[in-house]
């Protein structure tokens, strides 16, 4: 199984709200092609993985969260999964298998906007030790311009 969660939702524009975040979740028993609305936590994530993997529950958070059950399906009969990477990838140093190399080339390349001297440029001075110590709209406002070929929208009421 796959989990798949923001790692910030409360923190600027890009987000739904303060309050929600997508998640993911792949796996063999997950239902296909469904939209699940259900309100869970990220205590509801970890609960369900406890409960997958047979694991006693970590504290009385997890114990008393509601599991994810509306997401599964026992009765699948097929599911497949096939991790591609990201072409981005080919021009890093991480090792990647021969598999992975030739899925990640058939994909194609991915054209970089720029290189990391000008993501360091633009950046200077941001502080990345702790999250959330950087002024959220600036950085924001830097990713789309080295990003976008479109003015950065604004609000109506801005």
């Amino acid at each position: 199984m796959i989990f798949i969660v923001e790692d910030d939702s409360q923190d600027g524009p890009d987000h739904v709200d303060a309050h929600r975040s997508t998640s993911y979740v792949v796996g063999p028993y997950v239902k296909h092609e469904a939209v699940v609305s259900t309100y869970f936590t990220t205590v509801s994530i970890l609960r369900t993985m406890e409960d997958i993997l047979g694991l006693d529950h970590l504290n009385l958070n997890t114990a008393t969260a509601a599991p994810m059950t509306d997401l599964f399906d026992l009765r699948q009969k097929e599911w497949s999964f096939e991790a591609k990477p990201s072409a981005v990838l080919l021009k890093t140093d991480l090792p990647l298998s021969a598999a992975a190399r030739s899925a990640a080339e058939a994909a194609g390349t991915v054209p970089l906007t720029h290189d990391s001297a000008y993501w360091a440029e633009q950046t200077k001075g941001f502080d990345f030790s702790v999250e959330d110590r950087i002024d959220a709209d600036a950085f924001n406002r830097i990713i789309w311009r080295g990003l976008m070929k479109s003015a950065y929208p604004v609000r109506k009421d801005e």
